[in-house]
């Protein structure tokens, strides 16, 4: 035979119950009653009685909320097997594990996301926020696609505060221009070969 645990009401719990169900003032010695009343139920089997009651739930005292939480329990158990009345929270539970292909999927959908917000609200979109954001800053060490932080002297006593309009450190800038002027010259000369 096993045993279910059922988690115990506390004072905020029952006078929540009370309140939505009965037309009863409640007061501290009102919830203490109820509490004493109905030890051993959970607020769930309390909640689904009382609803269950309709508007009779009004007029209802703890054995009568009592007996028919007992006869739920009852047509549960002649049912079929015992259900556990605590499960895993959603801490327990094992979290799907993002690849980097998805993170980028995700940030693309992201970035499409926001250029297509500019555009509908009719505002004009800095090119070189996005350049810049493309590589990683050497300054205050941002990954790619990160804003760079609001570091405007690193530990070695360098000061490069940043930007205004693209809210990156300038090396950064600098650093992209860099990468995608390499990245113009490969492909040229890329095409220049195939071209032969």
């Amino acid at each position: 035979m096993t045993t279910t645990i059922y988690p115990v009401m506390s004072r905020s719990d029952m006078r929540g119950l009370l309140m939505r169900h009965t037309e009863a003032h409640v007061t501290d010695a009102l919830v203490t009653s109820w509490l004493s009343g109905l030890a051993g139920y959970s607020l769930a089997e309390c909640h689904a009685a009382m609803t269950a009651m309709g508007t009779g739930a009004r007029r209802a005292t703890p054995a009568d909320v009592a007996g028919s939480c007992d006869a739920a329990r009852d047509r549960a158990a002649a049912s079929g097997p015992e259900t556990p009345a605590f499960s895993a929270t959603a801490d327990a539970l094992p979290r799907p594990s993002r690849s980097a292909k998805d993170r980028d999927y995700h940030r693309q959908a992201g970035m499409r996301g926001i250029r297509a917000a500019y555009e509908l609200m009719g505002w004009k979109r800095n090119a070189d926020h996005d350049l810049a954001r493309s590589v990683a800053c050497p300054f205050c060490k941002a990954k790619a696609w990160v804003v760079c932080g609001p570091l405007s002297r690193n530990r070695a006593g360098h000061r490069e505060p940043r930007d205004k309009l693209t809210r990156m450190h300038p090396s950064r800038l600098e650093r992209a221009r860099a990468a995608a002027a390499r990245q113009a010259a490969s492909t040229q000369q890329h095409a220049k070969e195939n071209a032969r």
